[in-house]
């Protein structure tokens, strides 16, 4: 008499493998896109530099909208290298993950940018007149008291 035999437990290595092919067309798809939308997001920001009026001196705008949308495009390539990752495509999750990288030093290299402008915009502090005591000396140096 013959017992019947237990399914075989769930093994990782049985999950197929994503053809080489489409791993490679998948990988360079989605860098060609992503790098298009990076191109798209900071020609905006270069436009805005720009003016056809030789009178006007054009400034750009703030880089902070443009950061963020940055930003985005790096979260979609890593949650694009978690999904080739379950279907254990290679080549699309390390390019991916180089993306994510490349848009997050760049991110992080642009608030730098950013943040030091914004201290260098910010207009120096005023003399108010004399208020208190200069060096903490007698009264004579203290304002309000004709010294």
């Amino acid at each position: 008499m013959d017992l019947p035999i237990a399914p075989t437990a769930f093994d990782d290595g049985a999950r197929p493998r994503a053809d080489r092919g489409a791993d490679v067309g998948a990988a360079v798809g989605l860098l060609v896109f992503e790098a298009f939308a990076l191109l798209v997001t900071f020609g905006r920001w270069l436009v805005t530099a720009m003016s056809f009026d030789p009178e006007r001196t054009a400034t750009p705008d703030r880089l902070w909208g443009y950061l963020v949308a940055a930003g985005g495009i790096g979260a979609l390539a890593l949650v694009a290298a978690v999904i080739a990752s379950r279907s254990r495509a290679v080549v699309t999750v390390s390019t991916q993950c180089f993306m994510a990288v490349v848009v997050g030093v760049g991110v992080v290299s642009g608030v730098a940018v950013q943040r030091h402008e914004d201290r260098i915009d910010r207009p120096a502090p005023a003399f108010s007149g004399e208020v208190g005591c200069r060096s903490g000396g007698d009264i004579s140096e203290c304002a309000g008291s004709g010294g």
